[in-house]
């Protein structure tokens, strides 16, 4: 999930009159990080699950990486939804709270201005948050 989700679109914006414009994770840098922690991840939990026994410190390696890219997707997805969330949030009050729009243009604009988180980002978040689970949960079920 994480390594498509780093392709699809994080992020739509439509305006009137200016149209739709959306921005995937490898527009900019943190989709490539994402893709590397889901490629770590998902070999992590291959290897945890089918893979050729390990020596103990192999082991021990591959399921702290796992985890930690896992719990990094999680803090990636929620933190840039977060962040969009407040950006639109600060673009609405700018707009809205000029002092040199005496007819409301930038409000009526602001209020027109649709902000989406999107399907990619959603990817990410559920991706991190299932592969902590579930490496969490395998490690507890190969100790009992």
């Amino acid at each position: 999930m994480a390594v498509l989700g780093s392709f699809l679109p994080w992020a739509k914006i439509s305006a009137p009159i200016l149209g739709s414009i959306s921005a995937s994770g490898t527009d900019g840098s943190d989709g490539w990080i994402t893709l590397v922690l889901g490629l770590v991840l998902a070999a992590g939990a291959g290897l945890r699950i089918r893979g050729p026994r390990l020596p103990a410190v192999a082991t021990i390696a591959t399921n702290v990486a796992a985890i930690a890219s896992a719990l990094a997707l999680l803090i990636i997805g929620l933190w840039k939804i977060v962040d969009l969330r407040s950006t639109e949030k600060d673009m609405r009050e700018t707009l809205s709270s000029s002092p040199d729009d005496p007819f409301g243009i930038g409000k009526t604009f602001s209020d027109a201005v649709q902000v989406d988180v999107g399907a990619g980002l959603v990817l990410i978040t559920v991706a991190g948050l299932a592969g902590s689970v579930a490496m969490v949960l395998m490690l507890l079920r190969r100790k009992s």
